[in-house]
């Protein structure tokens, strides 16, 4: 009698963590492609190199280029959020502050991060689906920091006369332009960081 040998499992895992799993690496695989050649010079060859698994493969969770990127929006907006409410949770002071942005601004991960935001910035300026992404995502983003600065107020941490949408605004931008100086000076991370809390410190009227 012959045994029945189980079938070799390929493509989309059944279980749904091993899906997450398997779309995890695969977006890995193109966040390394995308920071060290540029979106447009990254082939989906490369991606499936660098992630590990098959081009098929990778067809199977992402039709195209442009899903992959998107994909690493949203991851981008996740992570974005969670700093945003680990920052505003904090004592604001110096010490705080800079150690919610540590991972960011001290780090080559952290600096891998905002050259792969520039890159989808600029795919955004050619992409309309890429660029409306971006737009939701900033508006997002700036919801989410309002009212954390809001509760930051109510619960007196902040002083009272602050407004949340001036300064969620100024904190942003000048958050996106110490981000833009960052991706071509790594070295003056700790420098940017500073020059950052800076800002907070005036737009808050805080004292450090």
């Amino acid at each position: 009698m012959s045994k029945t040998k189980n079938p070799v499992q390929r493509g989309r895992p059944v279980n749904e963590q091993a899906r997450h799993e398997r779309m995890a690496q695969i977006l890995d695989g193109a966040r390394i492609c995308f920071i060290g050649r540029g979106f447009h010079a990254s082939s989906i060859a490369e991606i499936s190199a660098a992630a590990g698994v098959s081009v098929a493969n990778i067809y199977q969770y992402f039709p195209n280029k442009e899903a992959l990127i998107l994909a690493l929006i949203e991851a981008d907006l996740e992570r974005h959020h969670d700093m945003i409410v680990r920052f505003w949770a904090s004592d604001l002071g110096p010490a705080a502050v800079k150690g919610a942005l540590s991972d960011i601004f001290l780090t080559k991960e952290g600096h891998d991060i905002a050259v792969l935001r520039v890159e989808i910035a600029s795919e955004g300026a050619r992409n309309p689906e890429v660029a409306a992404m971006l737009r939701r995502s900033e508006v997002g983003l700036i919801q989410v920091l309002q009212r954390s600065i809001l509760a930051a107020r109510d619960e007196g941490r902040v002083p009272r006369d602050i407004d949340p949408i001036a300064v969620g605004e100024r904190l942003s931008l000048v958050f996106e332009g110490i981000m833009r100086l960052y991706v071509f000076s790594p070295s003056d991370g700790a420098i940017l960081l500073d020059r950052y809390y800076g800002q907070v410190a005036e737009s808050l009227h805080l004292t450090s």
